[in-house]
């Protein structure tokens, strides 16, 4: 049999190019991996080498900006213009973690007030900063930071004199003086962070943080001051006080419901001056209702029964008929008013029947007793004020100031020719519905019942006492003439907010002192005063600010003055003891309308002190004095009880406003305003050199590679909400 063959050899044949081929494709994929390995090695550096260059760059602005805040937070005379941009650093060159300069790298940081530029708010510094080397700009970073206000502060002092001391009181807001804080041997309670640039002395109760060797806050050096009487002016609110010859003015703000929809809306809020009139008799006494006090045996300080201040200024509110009236002590003599205060009926208070009326209408101590200290609405107000019209508002018989001997009827016996308000149909008791631009005064007729001035010779005969200053702008209008005498009254509103007054920015100026304050504050205005600064009458907000009701900041007040910041010592701050001449024939009471004396805003001497006239003066018994906190016990008191602050109050040099001699001055009980943990502040309120953080920001730096686009980028920030 013949073999037969296989086709292996064939096979095989046409296999080995495969192989080859196989062999040279793995090559060129080891060699191709090889290749990309190389790339991929090469590029990982060239990006690693590209990180660490951006890096450099970026930490070096970032180390920029912290050296420009370092120094914002420390130079104290370093200040940030409000208009314009300010260069902080100039080719500053950065180091690294061991000291050592970082070679080819320079920073530039630029500065500038931006955000809020209305006043209204806590601006904005913005920092810029861009690094750089010798192929341009690299690297450009942006800090915003919010500026603090001196509003923040329930208080702050820049000298704590070492005989002074804080309290006893109790304070629920944020502390911080320059010096060192002394407290007193006892009795306080802090309830907020309280921080010193050197050290705490005293006895207190801490129940937030103590902190001392801070930064001193720069106190102030803040360009809106200078600024503030010409944004003033713009609204027609900047005016010059009357002073000399006995002389003075005063500003009371007033709130009321203007266009007569039942609500005192954000917008009607209004002041008015006082001017107290060249006259003989007639002194600065009468604004702040603060007699001339005298001596028994040049020991017992007193007041006078039958003074001019004690007697026209002075009396009781009576509600009658749903209204309240108020009557001085002069007008209980005239039959027309007793026929008003004589009441027992049951909606009356305080009740008052025929056996009291006939001790409370006599010219005689024991009716100022009556009325001062037995009726519990007891009060005294500044001269001007509404609620002294039947005192202070003499006219002829038909009711029309005439300026003549003729005036000596009180404008609350006849109808004014314009008529009564809807409100006020008999306008008895000085109702603040009733107005009249000129006030006079006289002593009233110790015996007869008409309520008519004695014409006697000065200072006893009529005479004028001051007169309310026209607005210099364009007259309110739309004032309802059911809650107000529109004709006669709205020429001598100064509106501080629009719609009344487009132009104005919320600050009034007063371009020279003193100037005595007090009233109700409707909106947000900052006052402005180039003097001293007297708050003769309680400063109240329209709303409560701290009523969880009612939106925070609804109402602010600042009060800024050159000079001291004073609560006057006063019938409307203290206790006062009025004599008759006998040890036994004294009478000792507060006449404030409560037991302290309260302010809502932010007070500021730029030159002096925030606190209280004569801490060391007191009048009557320990018996007398009042409590503070208002309830609390008998040692806690002192001769004006609280004064009762709710904002803040800052000082160039601290002044103690309590003395433990006879319970004399007041004691401190502050309580912090919602609106000072806020972004807002009272209109221009001085700033302080404190910041805090509010974010970074990369910025292109093809978009800031020059200083005039950096502040193209700075003013466009201006006016933004950051």
């Amino acid at each position: 049999m013949t073999p037969v063959r296989c086709g292996t050899g064939s096979a095989m044949r046409s296999r080995r190019g495969t192989a080859l081929i196989l062999v040279l494709m793995m090559t060129l994929a080891i060699a191709g991996l090889s290749i990309a390995a190389i790339f991929m090695s090469s590029s990982a550096g060239l990006l690693s080498a590209f990180y660490d260059t951006e890096r450099e760059y970026r930490l070096a602005a970032e180390a920029g900006l912290a050296i420009a805040r370092s120094r914002l937070m420390r130079d104290t005379a370093l200040a940030i213009p409000d208009t314009g941009m300010r260069q902080l650093l100039a080719g500053e060159t950065m180091r690294d973690a061991d000291g050592v300069a970082i070679r080819s790298v320079r920073v530039n940081v630029y500065a500038a007030t931006t955000g809020d530029t209305s006043g209204a708010f806590l601006p904005t510094v913005t920092l810029i900063a861009a690094a750089y080397d010798s192929r341009g700009t690299r690297y450009v970073r942006r800090l915003d930071l919010r500026r603090e206000s001196f509003s923040r502060y329930a208080i702050l002092t820049d000298i704590f004199p070492s005989g002074q001391t804080q309290g006893p009181g109790t304070v629920n807001g944020r502390i911080h003086t320059n010096q060192t804080w002394r407290s007193s041997a006892s009795g306080n309670l802090y309830r907020d962070t309280v921080s010193a640039v050197s050290a705490l002395t005293g006895t207190a109760t801490y129940y937030s943080d103590t902190v001392t060797g801070v930064v001193r806050v720069r106190y102030p050096r803040d360009s809106t001051f200078a600024r503030l009487d010409s944004i003033a002016a713009l609204g027609n609110l900047s005016f010059a006080p009357v002073s000399g010859g006995g002389r003075g003015s005063r500003i009371e703000f007033v709130a009321f419901d203007a266009n007569g929809d039942s609500t005192v809306g954000a917008t009607e809020g209004f002041a008015r001056v006082f001017d107290l009139a060249s006259s003989p008799g007639v002194d600065t006494s009468r604004l702040r209702a603060s007699e001339t006090t005298k001596f028994i045996l040049g020991i017992i300080p007193y007041y006078d029964w039958d003074s001019r201040v004690v007697q026209n200024q002075c009396g009781a509110f009576y509600r009658r008929g749903g209204r309240w009236h108020f009557f001085p002590l002069s007008t209980h003599r005239a039959s027309w008013a007793r026929a008003v205060i004589q009441s027992t009926a049951g909606s009356a208070y305080p009740q008052v029947d025929a056996a009291r009326m006939d001790v409370m209408d006599d010219y005689a101590f024991a009716a100022d007793t009556a009325v001062l200290i037995g009726m519990p609405t007891a009060r005294c107000f500044p001269a001007g004020s509404p609620f002294l019209m039947t005192a202070e508002r003499m006219t002829n018989s038909s009711g029309v100031i005439t300026g003549t001997s003729a005036d000596t009827v009180p404008f609350g016996v006849v109808t004014p020719p314009v008529g009564w308000p809807a409100d006020a149909p008999s306008g008895y008791g000085g109702n603040d519905t009733t107005f009249t631009v000129r006030s006079r005064t006289c002593r009233f007729s110790t015996s007869s019942t008409t309520g008519r001035c004695q014409n006697l010779v000065p200072p006893d005969s009529i005479r004028d006492l001051g007169s309310w200053r026209a607005f210099g702008g364009t007259p309110v209008t739309g004032v309802s003439t059911a809650v107000r005498q529109a004709a006669v009254e709205s020429p001598y509103l100064w509106p501080i907010t629009a719609p009344y007054n487009p132009t104005a920015r919320g600050v009034i100026s007063a371009t020279a002192g003193p100037l005595y304050v007090s009233g109700t504050v409707r909106g947000r205005v900052t006052l402005r005063v180039a003097g001293r600064a007297t708050i003769v009458d309680r400063i109240k907000y329209a709303s409560d600010p701290n009523d969880p009701l009612v939106a925070s900041c609804t109402d602010q007040f600042g009060l800024l003055a050159i000079g001291d910041v004073l609560v006057v010592e006063g019938l409307t701050s203290r206790v006062r003891m009025i004599w008759n001449g006998g040890f036994s024939l004294r009478t000792i009471g507060n006449m404030g309308g409560e037991n302290g004396f309260t302010v809502h805003g932010n007070l500021m001497s730029l030159t002096g002190t925030v606190g209280i006239e004569n801490p060391a003066s007191s009048m009557g018994g320990l018996a007398s004095q009042l409590p503070c906190p208002y309830g609390a016990a008998s040692s806690t008191a002192s001769n004006g009880g609280c004064l009762a602050i709710t904002g803040g109050v800052a000082m160039e040099t601290f002044s103690s406003i309590y003395t433990s001699a006879l319970y004399s001055g007041s004691r401190y009980y502050g309580t912090a305003d919602r609106c000072q943990s806020t972004t807002r502040r009272p209109p221009f309120f001085p700033l302080t050199n404190r910041y805090t953080f509010i974010r970074t920001l990369e910025v292109g730096a093809s978009r800031a590679n020059t200083p005039a686009k950096i502040r193209a980028i700075l003013m466009r920030l201006k006016g933004k909400s950051l």
